[in-house]
């Protein structure tokens, strides 16, 4: 009787560990016609560098309204996703609901900071570009990273460095996050609270100097 209980409880065991070693091996790769396993298809990056173009191109100009349709939020959408919030337990609102409406302020709050306290970065006469656009993805969240290009026309428009020596291009790292919202997406364009830090003290990631 021992022996059979033995054989019983080795053969689910080993049946366990050959399921999590089928389910691991499934998860970084699709199956193609014929059986074969194929890699994930990178996402296609184009359109969202357009829309972090737009963006920084509502900063550049201090133009919250071109802000706003980059991250494809309307003050109607804030304005109700507020009113939402405030009336939760009225509205009878459930989890998914909640977090959207929180993204939506969210977005909201970054265009308000940001174009209050990153506009000196972006002068009219300054050229802003985006060079790179990486996708980095961890078990928790899918984000987007841009490398944004600023460069001044003369040495009375550029910024200067924690040293006092005045910039011709700098680059910074702008990331994009997209959430779902109700059929569609909204989308965050931030920098890292590390990343602004060092704006605040000047220490810039140079490109090249006057």
């Amino acid at each position: 009787m021992r022996n059979a209980v033995r054989l019983i409880t080795l053969f689910v065991v080993v049946a366990a560990v050959s399921a999590c070693n089928g389910k691991q091996a499934d998860q970084p790769a699709k199956k193609a016609e014929g059986g074969q396993m194929v890699a994930s298809a990178p996402r296609e990056t184009g359109a969202d560098r357009e829309l972090a173009a737009a963006f920084l191109a509502g900063l550049k100009s201090g133009d919250k309204t071109k802000m706003y349709q980059a991250a494809n939020l309307t003050p109607e959408l804030v304005n109700s996703s507020r009113d939402e919030l405030i009336h939760i337990k009225q509205n009878k609102m459930g989890d998914a609901r909640r977090v959207e409406c929180e993204h939506v302020l969210k977005i909201s709050g970054d265009v308000d900071f940001f174009a209050g306290k990153l506009r000196k970065l972006f002068p009219e006469s300054a050229t802003v570009r985006i060079v790179e656009t990486k996708e980095v993805t961890t078990a928790s969240v899918q984000q987007l990273v841009h490398t944004v290009s600023v460069t001044y026309a003369s040495k009375a428009d550029a910024v200067r460095d924690k040293t006092g020596k005045p910039v011709k291009e700098l680059r910074l790292a702008l990331q994009q996050f997209d959430y779902p919202l109700q059929a569609g997406k909204v989308h965050e364009f931030s920098f890292t609270s590390q990343d602004y830090e060092k704006i605040a003290i000047r220490d810039f990631e140079v490109a090249a100097y006057f």
